[in-house]
């Protein structure tokens, strides 16, 4: 076996209790053959199938028609990644730069660092997205996502915490298909890949055990991994080390002042591998072009977890239909938490009964700090206020947390359960006890499981797209647009903006869009905070007004003069509407009105010159 190997799995020695005496090591953990745990067999190849069929599992009404569908619940976030895979594999395919997307929102752009570009899923799967476009590799995205978190949550487990792989693989699959990442695969397959969140957390706790150069710059790589996955989830991963090493130094300080030398050098080490490679693009995603500096007041006042969504039920699941979660979940993408009482009872007595383990003390204490600041700035319970006011109200004008939305603080809460319920079931399966007592762990073995089974996700469900207009598809755009000029959807509603999204990443950006979804400033105002929207003007949002409601709307020759100017600073060359298209008539006699002329019928759109 080799030195790292061996590295790997050091036996952890007695632990002692908070009175100075030593909590026994079973034996069982002690004589655990460390050779079975290093090497990748049989067992551990049919759990990874298993996550691997899982996650199709979850996955397959996408895979049924990728281009033909959306997500029913978030067709807004499935589209834009759709849309920043095709252009890592644009800038790719022509030499640009993989941080600005200029082929959306013209003439501004879009700073795709300061958005979520996912650049280390999507420059690998460039060559996919080049041949089978888009499309196809959001769903190999969302399906790795799944497969890839539960199998590194269990091999981290299996390898370095505890002794029953059975255990290692249910918290697992807890850890990637429980209600929180269930709910962010709706649109959201960034904040479901986490595979890198448990290598991260056990480097830095092997620091010692390494070189400061190795075991540093193993962590720098996998630091800069995530970032270029999910900064969101790396700077909480952060967090919840400084969380760790706080209860670690009132808890057990040994093992952190013991080796305290090796833990800085490690850091220091990972540290200035990252300054120098991420330099440049933080640089670009604070101060580079369309750069934000904090999100909307409403995802920090409405984007928050509901005290009561801990202890209920998810909406759906193959086995539970909760009507009443709808009205507490901020949306179907962000039901962070649905754990449901029984889960949480069930590990609150275990976690008291083991409670002198310092894994089970981090995984608490990491849970009851997330959870509570994941309520947000004024914490809701069902549909009232709390009457005090939440922790996260004096966090979050703070620079980096003004840019975290509280909800997803509540991912943190099921990792944390996740390694609860690994060490907890680990001890059940092997503690053993005598006389009357000794059916007390099967019990608590079967009350886990029962409380878990409740929680079996369903699939993600698909809707029916549009599909893209033939005018686009066969190139006939080209006649009506010149070098450097936008198309404009004349829908300006959010569906529109994604429509012409989705169709532009699906032709490979052959042609850039006015409009989209994405987070940036206001062009012209003071203000530098993010919105999701593009720029408004007056005309615009009353076009769009339309598109939501099907009441049309008539324009003066204010508005009409406004407009033409706003078209000319977009560098619109036409503004299209597909014949088919919802709300056409009543979009057709606005449109109409605000370009002061009727359109042209052309194939299968109607089009205004600009």
């Amino acid at each position: 076996m080799s030195a790292t190997s061996n590295q790997a799995v050091t036996p952890v020695p007695a632990e002692p209790t908070s009175d100075g005496a030593e909590e026994p090591v079973p034996a069982a953990e002690t004589r655990a053959p460390e050779r079975r745990r290093a090497r990748f067999d049989w067992f551990d190849l049919a759990v990874v199938l298993a996550f691997l069929g899982a996650a199709v599992a979850m996955a397959y009404r996408v895979w049924r028609d990728p281009a033909g569908s959306a997500i029913a619940a978030n067709p807004d976030d499935h589209v834009f990644f759709e849309w920043v895979l095709a252009h890592a594999a644009d800038a790719i395919k022509h030499g640009e730069s993989p941080f600005f997307g200029g082929e959306m929102n013209t003439p501004y752009g879009v700073n795709l660092m300061a958005n979520t570009s996912v650049l280390a899923i999507a420059v690998p799967l460039a060559p996919l997205t080049m041949i089978a476009g888009p499309s196809v590799s959001f769903a190999v995205f969302l399906t790795f996502a799944f497969a890839a978190t539960a199998s590194s949550w269990y091999l981290v487990l299996s390898r370095n915490l505890v002794q029953s792989r059975v255990a290692a693989a249910v918290a697992g699959a807890f850890c990637a298909f429980g209600p929180a990442l269930a709910s962010q695969a709706q649109g959201h397959p960034n904040l479901v890949a986490q595979f890198l969140v448990p290598l991260i957390v056990w480097q830095v706790i092997r620091l010692p055990q390494q070189s400061w150069l190795r075991g540093g710059g193993l962590l720098a790589l996998l630091i800069i991994g995530q970032f270029f996955l999910n900064e969101e989830v790396l700077f909480l991963t952060a967090f919840v080390l400084a969380v760790c090493v706080l209860v670690t130094l009132v808890s057990r300080p040994r093992l952190i002042t013991a080796h305290w030398r090796a833990y800085l050098k490690g850091l220091a080490a990972a540290a200035g591998i990252c300054v120098v490679v991420l330099a440049y693009p933080i640089y670009y995603q604070f101060a580079g072009p369309m750069a934000y500096h904090g999100l909307p007041e409403l995802v920090n006042n409405a984007y928050a977890i509901n005290i009561a969504a801990y202890t209920s039920f998810p909406a759906k699941t193959l086995f539970v239909t909760n009507p009443g979660a709808g009205k507490i979940a901020i949306n179907a993408a962000e039901a962070n938490a649905f754990f449901g009482w029984p889960l949480l009872a069930v590990l609150a007595v275990l976690a008291a009964w083991q409670w002198r383990r310092l894994a089970v003390r981090l995984a608490v204490a990491v849970a009851v700090v997330f959870g509570v600041l994941s309520w947000g700035a004024t914490p809701r319970f069902h549909g009232g206020t709390a009457h005090f006011p939440g922790p996260w109200r004096y966090l979050v004008h703070l620079p980096l947390l003004n840019s975290v939305v509280p909800a997803r603080l509540g991912l943190v809460v099921t990792a944390a359960i996740g390694v609860l319920i690994a060490v907890l079931l680990d001890r059940l399966l092997r503690v053993r006890l005598k006389g009357r007592l000794r059916w007390l762990p099967r019990i608590g073995v079967a009350a886990l499981i029962i409380a878990l089974i409740p929680l079996t996700p369903t699939p993600v469900a698909t809707k029916p797209f549009p599909a893209a207009p033939h005018f686009l598809t066969s190139g006939e755009f080209r006649d009506y647009v010149d070098s450097g000029e936008s198309i404009m959807m004349g829908d300006a509603s959010r569906p529109g903006d994604i429509a012409m999204m989705r169709w532009s990443a699906a032709q490979e950006l052959d042609f850039s869009i006015a409009r989209g979804y994405f987070v940036a400033p206001q062009p012209h105002a003071k203000s530098r905070r993010g919105n999701f929207y593009s720029e408004l003007t007056n005309q615009v949002w009353r076009l769009a007004a339309v598109g939501r409601t099907g009441k049309a709307a008539t324009f003066s020759d204010a508005d009409r003069a406004a407009f033409a100017k706003q078209l000319q600073r977009w560098k619109v060359g036409v503004i299209m509407l597909p014949q088919d298209w919802p709300h056409a008539a009543e979009l057709t006699e606005s449109l109409t009105s605000l370009m002061g002329r009727s359109p042209e019928s052309v194939d299968d759109v109607l089009v205004w010159r600009v």
